[in-house]
This record gives structure tokens, C-alpha cells and sequence, in this order.
């Protein structure tokens, strides 16, 4: 039992010291519906239009969704060999199970100028990210206004990325525009993440109705079979 507790405690400090490195602002809740389709495919048609250019989706090769947006295996940049910094951009499929959706939404809103970098953007999640700044035209310029605080620590992660940045020039939408145009590619990831997740809920509620059924069908025939036997 104390061998548990032991490994249970170091489970818990490992996962804080990573949530430490890679959340050094508080992670914004990402305002998603995944029963919400239309959503996904307008996120669906902003992937294929802005983020596949490095980006793939591969495990999306055969979804219908994804292929009427213009997702296909034929347009991703799956024989590029060549990267700027040699860095192949990752594919998306997963990125929502693995980083979550609160995360990939803020990641998106917390671009900035950074001069002293190659791609002249840089991001408060991820530091000197490779990723150049394909939304800015869309967000607008944001510049630092404070460094964070390095003193706080797990837990204590006060400020959100709108508490750092602030917006120096508005680019072709407005904040509302934007916030619903990020919310809309978050949950499409989400929705690529976990395609058939929906019909599974769907489909579990039917299993869960159907054993609640079958139980009280059991219940009722054991009772006339112990009436039978008294």
C-alpha cells in the first residue's frame, strides 16, 4: 500500500513539473461543442485552407468530413522533405489527446512580435516555436507588454495570455471573429482526435438502456422462479 502511495506521489509531481514547463501562462478554456458540426466544418475548411500548407492529418485520410472540406491525403504535404530550421511539422491528428483543447486554444491566441527571431513571431506556450505567425494577418500584430513572473510557480499560474500581450495592430477580423474562427479549428482537431466519439455516446446510451432493460427482465423472471420453488 505505501509502495502505491509512493508511486501515486511521484505520478503527480512528474505530471505537475511538465504542466509547469509547458504552462507558463493559465490555460484558457477553449469554448467547444463537439456535437456542434457546423463548427467542424468551418474549422475543417480553415485547416485545409491555412494549416495544411505544413500540417497533416493523416488518421483523416478516409473521414467524409474532413474530405469535403478539401482534407486529402492527396493535398497534405506528406512527401515534402525539405523544412525550414529541418524541422518537419508535426501532424495534428492527435494533438487535441495529447495537448488538449485548452491548450491548442491558447496557443493560438498568444502569438507575438518577436524580432530576435527567424520567423519574426514568438509564443508564450511554446518558447522560440518554430511555427511562423500564419494567423497574424487574421488576429492582428500583438506585441509583450510584461515579461511573466518567474517566481510562480505550479498552480499558481495568475496570468492569462491576454494579460501579457496586447494588440499593437488589428488584423482582418475582429476579436470576436477571431476567437470564433480559433474555437472553431480547436474543435475540429477535437473532432479529429476522436471522429466516432459521438456515435460511441450515442451508441452507449442504446447499451446502457438496453442492460437496464435486460436487468429488470431478470429481476422480474427470478422472482417467478423463486415463487415456483416456495
Amino acid at each position: 500500500m505505501m509502495l502505491r502511495i509512493f508511486c501515486l506521489v511521484c505520478c503527480f509531481f512528474f505530471t505537475a513539473s511538465l504542466y509547469a514547463e509547458d504552462a507558463p501562462i493559465a490555460l484558457e478554456k477553449a469554448p467547444i461543442h463537439t456535437h456542434d458540426i457546423d463548427s467542424i466544418k468551418r474549422g475543417a475548411k480553415f485547416f485545409a485552407t491555412n494549416c495544411m500548407v505544413c500540417h497533416t492529418l493523416v488518421y483523416l485520410r478516409y473521414n467524409k468530413l474532413a474530405h469535403d472540406a478539401g482534407i486529402t491525403y492527396e493535398k497534405m504535404p506528406i512527401n515534402v522533405q525539405k523544412w525550414p530550421f529541418d524541422i518537419r511539422p508535426p501532424d495534428l491528428s492527435l494533438e487535441a489527446s495529447y495537448r488538449g483543447a485548452d491548450w491548442i486554444y491558447t496557443y493560438l491566441h498568444s502569438f507575438y512580435q518577436d524580432t530576435t527571431r527567424p520567423t519574426g513571431v514568438n509564443n508564450l506556450l511554446v518558447t522560440n516555436t518554430v511555427m511562423p505567425g500564419i494567423i497574424v494577418p487574421y488576429q492582428g500584430l500583438q506585441t509583450k507588454a510584461k515579461d511573466l513572473d518567474a517566481s510562480k510557480k505550479i498552480f499558481d499560474h495568475e496570468e492569462e495570455w491576454y494579460d501579457v500581450l496586447q494588440e499593437q495592430q488589428q488584423g482582418s477580423m475582429t476579436e470576436e471573429q477571431f476567437d470564433a474562427t480559433i474555437t472553431d479549428v480547436v474543435n475540429f482537431l477535437v473532432y479529429a482526435a476522436e471522429p466516432y466519439k459521438n456515435d460511441q455516446e450515442r451508441i452507449g446510451l442504446w447499451v446502457i438502456g438496453f442492460l437496464i432493460l435486460l436487468f429488470v427482465l431478470t429481476l422480474l423472471l427470478k422472482k417467478t422462479y423463486w415463487k415456483k420453488i416456495k
